[in-house]
């Protein structure tokens, strides 16, 4: 991430500002260091100054700072709830919102800048799996032998498949992904779908 040090915080704040507003209304594409310096009222020297890596760094500090305001709740200590929580958290958050949008164009973009590939490994996605993958690990139901890791990216990357295409995610559907992945897992007992809220 960039260095904050000996930056004006009102110009920060509108540099970012712009950045997400310009991502949010026209995609990807629409957020170039022209058109971020030019909302921010701010010199392009000015932006790339405090973010070489230009647009790519910008709106991925904007979108984190968003992304932080929404941390993931409190979960049950049961393996089912703890992930019914978690991908329903990810539903509430993605599906159909602007951190959603945002968060598509970004991966779209981490498929050809490593640098933004690495930040949000590092940023966005390690810290939100670190305590999932910790409770899990925890979790009485679960083998000790069991494969955490592939039981996260079972879970998740549906619903990043289904956010990134465009396909319909809600709650209900998080709910069967869980259920599906832990009826694979010897010795976990799926949540029952049926009466869920």
């Amino acid at each position: 991430m960039p260095d904050l040090t000996r930056r004006n915080p009102g110009v920060h704040r509108a540099v970012l500002d712009a950045a997400w507003s310009l991502t949010v209304e026209g995609g990807w594409q629409a957020a170039s260091v022209d058109a971020i310096s030019a909302r921010a009222g701010v010199g392009k020297r000015t932006v790339y100054r405090w973010w070489p890596a230009g647009k790519a760094a910008v709106v991925l500090e904007a979108f984190l700072d968003h992304a932080r305001a929404r941390p993931a709740p409190a979960a049950g200590t049961r393996l089912d709830e703890l992930l019914q929580a978690h991908a329903r958290h990810f539903v509430d958050l993605y599906a159909g919102t602007e951190l959603g949008r945002v968060l598509a164009g970004l991966l779209g973009a981490a498929q050809t800048d490593a640098g933004v590939a690495e930040t949000l490994q590092a940023h966005f996605f390690e810290p939100r799996r670190a305590p999932v993958r910790a409770a899990a690990t925890a979790c009485a139901e679960l083998p000790p032998d069991a494969d955490v890791e592939l039981l996260l990216d079972l879970v998740f990357a549906p619903l990043h498949y289904r956010l990134l295409t465009g396909r319909p995610v809600d709650r209900a559907y998080a709910d069967q992904v869980v259920d599906a992945v832990l009826g694979g897992f010897p010795g976990v007992t799926p949540r029952a779908s049926a009466g869920s809220g």
